[in-house]
């Protein structure tokens, strides 16, 4: 069994830092839309960058960015650049950054209209609202997404993303294999990252890993 590694999105404090760093988890995903509540500045991003560990790795969540905010996310030293929405022509070449590219996928078919290109490293399976803290339709979607694993997506990372949190995870784990396991709402209480139930979803991944 692969052992997935473990994003948590949507960072907007720097005390965040210090839970991240503790549990050890892989990735550190900040948010750049204005319409997201977990929105963040590029200087805000900063402060909690500086904050991180260097072993954990971080990702710019964009949603249609232009050249500008690319440009603006590179300078501050992000490792990758996730994309929902729209990938334009021109961003795919000016972009120097790995991008993970989403799908927010409110039908199976949905994954076949994903872009392919070398500098898409990975491909993020997410529920069809962004951040309404929901699973997609995982028995429903399980045999098309097996199938572009095996061709579209070969050689790339899969990040399960969605409405994780640690009730539900392990049988994501179990039925998706992933790579990466993405979580955002499944560890916030009141709307802030919450230590206890972080700490938790990161135990029961490295639980998995175990067995």
């Amino acid at each position: 069994m692969r052992n997935p590694r473990i994003k948590i999105c949507g960072l907007t404090r720097t005390d965040e830092a210090k839970v991240l760093n503790e549990s050890k988890a892989d990735y550190a995903g900040f948010v750049f839309f204005e319409k997201s509540r977990r929105n963040v500045s590029i200087m805000q991003a900063r402060e909690i960058k500086q904050k991180l560990n260097l072993t954990i790795q971080t990702v710019a969540v964009t949603v249609s960015p232009d050249k500008e905010l690319v440009k603006q996310i590179e300078e501050a030293g992000f490792d990758v650049l996730q994309v929902h929405g729209e990938l334009k022509p021109e961003i795919l070449e000016y972009v120097r950054l790995p991008i993970w590219r989403a799908c927010n996928l409110k039908e199976p078919e949905d994954v076949k209209k994903l872009e392919q290109h070398e500098k898409i490293t990975g491909y993020v399976i997410d529920a069809g609202n962004a951040g309404s803290g929901r699973i997609f339709d995982w028995n429903h979607s399980r045999d098309f997404l097996e199938e572009a694993r095996k061709n579209a997506f070969t050689g790339k990372k899969f990040i399960l993303a969605g409405g994780l949190n640690s009730e539900n995870v392990t049988e994501g784990i179990r039925m998706f294999a992933p790579d990466v396991v993405d979580v955002s709402s499944g560890v916030e209480r009141e709307y802030r990252k919450e230590e206890t139930l972080i700490v938790e979803f990161i135990r029961k991944v490295r639980e998995h890993e175990s067995v």
